[in-house]
């Protein structure tokens, strides 16, 4: 029998940013230290393609401010931004192409191109949510982990 795919464990760091201060996740529950990875940038791959790399710049930067990423995120970030990377190529070439065209048979088909635009956004934005980057989490990630929730009615 398959585990059930509940909702998947958030990082220490994150759960304090989007807690209630006082090492307390959203819920008031306390959070467990972090183990004792050296928070620094990984270092940035030669071979990145050049949309890959100018993501990779963006994202760096923004989570080493945060404190969220660690030499050893470099691998997953990669996989990340190059699937922005063949979103980004295989949305212009299907600009150009169209998202239909005429077999030799006369049926009309669906360009092959649209199942690449739709697994690269699917894996970027699973990618992103790993990172604790998505378009969800970000409201979540402004709250400062020394913020005492005094202005929370509900704390």
């Amino acid at each position: 029998m398959a585990a059930s795919a509940g909702r998947k464990s958030r990082p220490p760091r994150l759960k304090l940013l989007e807690g209630r201060g006082n090492g307390r996740d959203s819920g008031g529950r306390p959070v467990k230290p972090e183990p004792g990875f050296r928070r620094l940038p990984p270092v940035k791959p030669d071979d990145l393609s050049l949309d890959a790399a100018a993501l990779w710049d963006l994202i760096v930067d923004e989570l080493a401010r945060l404190q969220l990423i660690k030499e050893i995120d470099g691998a997953a970030l990669q996989v990340a931004c190059e699937a922005y990377a063949r979103w980004r190529r295989a949305s212009a070439q299907l600009a150009v192409e169209g998202f239909t065209y005429t077999a030799a048979s006369g049926l009309v088909k669906v360009n092959p191109l649209c199942g690449v635009v739709e697994r690269a956004s699917a894996e970027y934005r699973a990618w992103m949510a790993e990172f604790g980057m998505s378009p969800a989490s970000e409201s979540k990630l402004g709250a400062s982990p020394d913020d005492d929730g005094d202005d929370n009615p509900f704390a």
